[in-house]
């Protein structure tokens, strides 16, 4: 396999590589990288690779990766002429990855980075599938874009008159419809993980949204509600559950043609009420009463807005693309077929009870990410050569 990765410095993107160096049949990966700041694509990929590899295998990692310089928005995704001319006589299979998941971010620029940016990759693909090169395309899509309509959600399902939590969800929506448009000039495949949370056996993560966000409130333990639905469930699943079932199924092929519910799946999504249970049993705090969306909006067009401290209504403004995650307005999804295929490749999901230790401990002796308690190679390991947090 010689394949062509974008996004592939964000932490999905990083975790599926480091699976994927460890296939004898992944020959090369190319990864396409925006020069930043004055730091060339090259240099970006060497420091990269020299964080989330151990010390002793980051030359032999060094010789099966390089950089090509682009941006997914512009045309040809932004790659120079006699770059573009080499990759399409050596890439054979694309993963893209790429995305901006900004739920904040006006329609326009989560479009231009998650539907343009998909249209761009699928161009690639073309070019490939052309001249016979192109083995596959690998997409990764999300659960969500089920969008807040309640229901039970199949792999196969994906136009079901729904309505959206914000600009994330819809764009992702309209570039999976643009790949399937693809799927009779080439193979795809499709991922769909849904809310991913961090490593289930060290908990790191680089990101604490959604799902942290009630999580930070509790940490600073002077806060006298937490503003969500406890009843609302959640489908949650830990990074390496999705990089380790992506790799997997790229490596069998039997993901071809096919959308994949990376997803804990109906019947195993965590009650807010169990994750703020959990928090505050592990933090050593009393227990918070939950209050609704609607209540919290209420309270803060009215004069009981001065019960709350302005620093707890600066936190509710920056939770505010996680609401409709936090009420209780999402879909099941129905993931027993991707499931039964991925047990059989030797991966099966972790229940949060088997792994929330990790995440919250992952968030106290980070101090939220501001250190790193450990190398980040380490966070990176295989979990037979991975330390518990």
């Amino acid at each position: 396999m010689n394949l062509f990765l974008t996004g592939g410095t964000g932490f999905l993107g990083k975790a599926i590589l480091v699976r994927l160096m460890d296939d004898p049949n992944v020959e090369m990966v190319t990864l396409l990288v925006r020069p930043s700041n004055g730091v060339s694509a090259s240099a970006r990929l060497e420091d990269m690779i020299a964080r989330i590899f151990p010390p002793g295998r980051v030359s032999a990692i060094m010789r099966r990766v390089r950089a090509v310089p682009g941006d997914l928005t512009a045309s040809d995704m932004g790659i120079a002429r006699t770059d573009f001319d080499q990759l399409i006589l050596s890439i054979d299979r694309i993963l893209h990855v790429g995305a901006s998941t900004d739920f904040g971010a006006p329609l326009r620029e989560s479009r231009l980075h998650n539907v343009e940016g998909t249209l761009q990759a699928l161009t690639f693909a073309e070019k490939l599938a052309e001249r016979s090169r192109l083995k596959q395309f690998d997409y990764v899509s999300t659960a969500y874009v089920a969008g807040t309509t309640p229901g039970r959600v199949p792999e196969t399902s994906l136009a079901r008159n729904q309505t959206f939590a914000n600009n994330y969800e819809r764009s992702k929506y309209e570039a999976e419809i643009l790949v399937r448009e693809y799927a009779h000039k080439f193979p795809i495949a499709i991922y769909r993980p849904s809310i991913v949370v961090g490593n289930s056996v060290n908990g790191y993560t680089p990101h604490f949204k959604v799902l942290y966000w009630p999580l930070r409130l509790l940490s600073k333990n002077f806060f006298p509600v937490v503003p969500c639905n406890p009843a609302a469930r959640l489908d949650v699943v830990p990074i390496d559950f999705v990089a380790d079932g992506i790799a997997a199924l790229m490596r069998s092929g039997l993901s071809t043609n096919r959308t994949w519910h990376l997803t804990a799946g109906e019947g195993h999504e965590i009650s807010l009420r169990t994750l703020i249970e959990d928090a505050e049993t592990f933090a050593g705090i009393a227990r918070r009463p939950g209050l609704s969306v609607g209540m919290l909006k209420f309270i803060e067009r009215t004069p009981l807005r001065r019960l709350f401290r302005d620093e707890f209504w600066e936190a509710v403004e920056i939770g505010r693309p996680y609401e409709a995650y936090l009420t209780g307005s999402s879909p099941t999804f129905d993931a027993r077929v991707t499931h039964k295929v991925l047990a059989g490749l030797g991966v099966e999901p972790p229940r949060w009870p088997d792994y929330r230790e990790e995440v919250l401990s992952f968030c106290r002796d980070s101090k939220w990410g501001r250190r790193l308690p450990m190398a980040e190679y380490v966070y990176y390991l295989p979990v037979a050569g991975a330390a518990r947090g």
